[in-house]
């Protein structure tokens, strides 16, 4: 077993981390995170994007790791580790960019090995059978670069359903892991290479402005893609002209009601708002021009997708 870094204060363990690849980051490597790609996760290790603010259910889950831990003290008896829910790190020998920082440690029977205690909150139901590969790639990293024989996964769903199962370190299944993520800060990080875009939103930070004058030719699929395209353009406008019409055929017979009802059940309602006050900037420009223009800023503008 490796032994930990323990830092002293939260900026100082976001520094350490910024250094390196850590387990929540390897999944995006691999192209197994439905939030995140490649792409944005080089741009975040090479200063060019700040760190992604942590959204609403990543500061719950945060909260509630002690929850999780325990939830599965109490299920297993086993010990967790005091000052392990601690901000440390982790740093592999051979690969320092290699470092990660568990939820919890614990203490396994008999032989009072430490392990890993990895804890999860989601709202989608989770079997022991078949957990979320992310969650499995999660753990492998951090045994293998902890240089620890065993871990545990630890869940809760929506708060009340708890589940727990515990996991055996797989060598050549992290042997992987460690390739892909050396490759990953080698070549592209320290090496510049650009990760392929994976998506649009990929394409659209990569080439926020078009090239002037570039024109493609489009393949037999693209075309494809276009010609289904225009097709279901086509279908939906058919299909917004008779809502329309439907519509107004029902506010047409409802008037001044608020309300329309069949057999005692409500259909649909039709009332006004709450007034509400808007910033007339148009009288604004006329009457106090040198005022408007002084907090004027450029505002890049997004390209747009036209279908000829």
């Amino acid at each position: 077993m490796n032994e930990p870094v323990r830092t002293k204060s939260h900026e100082e363990w976001l520094e350490l981390r910024r250094k390196g690849i850590g387990s929540s980051e390897v999944a995006t490597i691999l192209g197994l995170n439905p939030f995140d790609t490649p792409y944005l996760l080089w741009r975040r290790k090479r200063g060019e994007l700040a760190e992604e603010p942590e959204s609403e259910a990543m500061l719950m889950g945060h909260m509630l790791e002690d929850v999780v831990a325990k939830r599965w003290q109490r299920e297993t008896g086993l010990e967790i580790l005091p000052g392990s829910e601690g901000e440390i790190l982790f740093v592999d020998e051979e690969r320092p960019f290699m470092r990660v920082s568990p939820d919890r440690l614990y203490r396994k029977r008999p032989d009072g090995e430490e392990a890993i205690l990895e804890c999860k909150t989601t709202v989608k139901a989770v079997s022991p059978d078949e957990i979320p590969l992310h969650w499995f790639v999660q753990l492998q990293y951090q045994l293998g670069v902890a240089g620890m024989a065993k871990g545990s996964l630890a869940w809760l769903v929506q708060g009340r359903h708890f589940g727990q199962m515990e996991m055996d370190f797989v060598k050549d299944y992290f042997d992987t892991l460690a390739e892909a993520v050396e490759r990953f800060w080698t070549e592209n990080v320290l090496g510049g290479k650009e990760p392929e875009a994976v998506n649009v939103q990929d394409v659209e930070r990569k080439h926020a402005r078009h090239t002037d004058g570039k024109v493609l030719e489009a393949t037999k699929d693209i075309l494809s893609s276009y010609s289904r395209l225009k097709d279901i353009r086509a279908e939906m406008e058919k299909l917004e002209a008779e809502e329309q019409g439907e519509l107004e055929r029902l506010k047409m017979f409802m008037q001044d009601a608020e309300e329309l009802d069949y057999e005692g059940t409500r259909l649909c309602t039709w009332k006004a708002g709450k007034d509400s006050q808007a910033f007339d900037s148009k009288r604004f420009k006329e009457e106090n021009p040198d005022l408007y223009r002084k907090y004027l800023v450029a505002k890049p503008a997004a390209r747009r997708f036209l279908i000829k």
